[in-house]
């Protein structure tokens, strides 16, 4: 569930980032939260692995700081079931 709420609150904020020249070098980046498959990987990437906190969380958090309902979310449902 977590996934489709992304897509429709956080790809926005992906792309207005994106367009202000945010995550050069990352190719996947723009991508990350444009489906729900991608959104899928993506909180798997960064909530489950720990994997590209900094890179993906944190910039979207500091754009949007209401994001940030949805990452910690995420992560509360993975601790406590």
């Amino acid at each position: 569930i977590w996934a489709i709420i992304s897509v429709e609150f956080i790809n926005p904020t992906i792309q207005q980032i994106v367009d202000e020249g945010g995550w050069p070098g990352c190719e996947r980046c723009p991508r990350s939260f444009s489906s729900v498959f991608m959104a899928d990987i993506t909180i798997f990437q960064t909530v489950v692995a720990g994997d590209s906190w900094g890179y993906i969380a944190v910039p979207v958090i500091e754009k949007n700081p209401a994001t940030a309902i949805i990452f910690i979310g995420a992560l509360m449902t993975l601790v406590f079931g």
